[in-house]
């Protein structure tokens, strides 16, 4: 599979990630808190996922040691992001921790040209201008803003960066996506399942629309997407993914229109357009420049 196809995944991935707010909101109107849900999340992605490998092969796939603790590792980062991110609702707007959580591609550059010493290109560096000034438009800050859910909504795009990094070197590109999908799902179901538990804060849902909301996170934002994006990362590398992922917001405006009847303000309108622009250029392929050899042989 080509780049292209990476990207188109990443792109799928990343409207699949973009249910999330949607989800979490119905299963917050039943009576979760955001430990619950993100425990509901993972839970239903580990069933899913399991369910998948038994109807198809009857077992679970086995790893090495090496790749256990990879996964593990990665696990971590792939857990705490949420929690971060969603902890971060309770005291800022989801529009401003949104924007903060993606600032993960700069930290995905900035990671990989320290610690990695890759260089980036002009045509990435402009799509990250694009994307970087299409975020900043969706930002709409309140007066009442918390300082504390502005770090960890920052902090939660950090997490995120590095386990984005970590998966793309890892080494797992030997292991089937859906593989790599369930020994993740189950980790950061464990993870946060021993995380809610030490810290008493579960909240039973009070109606069947939280568990279908939860079961749809699990199935469509976790097992899915996370598949997905794995993927895209595989083919298209690090950088290229996370500028892509960018896509995210967008599902969320177009929730907000179609479901919610938000109106489309001008800012929204420039930035949705800044963000696509910078997508179609960083997936459009580079035109070749003939050699000198081809030039005589055209002439």
């Amino acid at each position: 599979m080509s780049e292209r196809q990476g990207a188109a995944l990443v792109i799928a991935s990343a409207i699949l990630f973009g249910l999330m707010p949607l989800l979490a909101k119905i299963a917050y109107s039943y009576g979760c808190n955001v430990y619950t849900v993100v425990l509901g999340r993972f839970s239903f992605g580990a069933l899913a996922s399991t369910l998948f490998f038994l109807a198809r092969d009857g077992k679970l796939p086995l790893v090495s040691g090496q790749q256990f603790r990879k996964l593990l590792l990665l696990s971590v980062f792939y857990t705490v992001t949420p929690i971060l991110l969603y902890s971060s609702y309770q005291s800022v707007s989801t529009g401003l921790a949104t924007t903060l959580h993606f600032t993960y591609p700069v930290t995905v550059m900035v990671l990989n040209v320290v610690f990695f010493h890759n260089r980036l290109d002009r045509r990435q560096l402009l799509c990250l201008a694009l994307c970087a000034g299409g975020l900043a438009l969706f930002c709409r800050p309140g007066e009442e803003e918390g300082l504390t859910g502005m770090a960890l909504a920052v902090l939660s795009g950090a997490t995120y960066s590095v386990y984005i990094i970590l998966l793309g070197k890892s080494g797992l590109r030997e292991l089937p996506v859906m593989t790599t999908t369930l020994w993740i799902s189950l980790f950061s179901a464990g993870m946060t399942g021993t995380f809610v538990i030490m810290s008493g804060s579960l909240s039973a849902p009070t109606g069947w629309p939280a568990w279908v909301a939860m079961a749809s996170l699990g199935v469509l934002a976790t097992m899915l997407a996370l598949a997905l994006f794995q993927a895209g990362v595989f083919l298209c590398g690090e950088v290229k993914a996370s500028l892509i992922s960018t896509f995210e917001p967008l599902t969320g405006i177009v929730i907000g229109v179609l479901i919610f009847h938000e109106a489309l303000i001008s800012p929204v309108i420039f930035g949705t357009g800044l963000i696509l622009s910078s997508v179609v250029l960083l997936v459009h392929p580079r035109t070749p420049v003939p050699s000198e050899e081809n030039r005589e042989i055209k002439k």
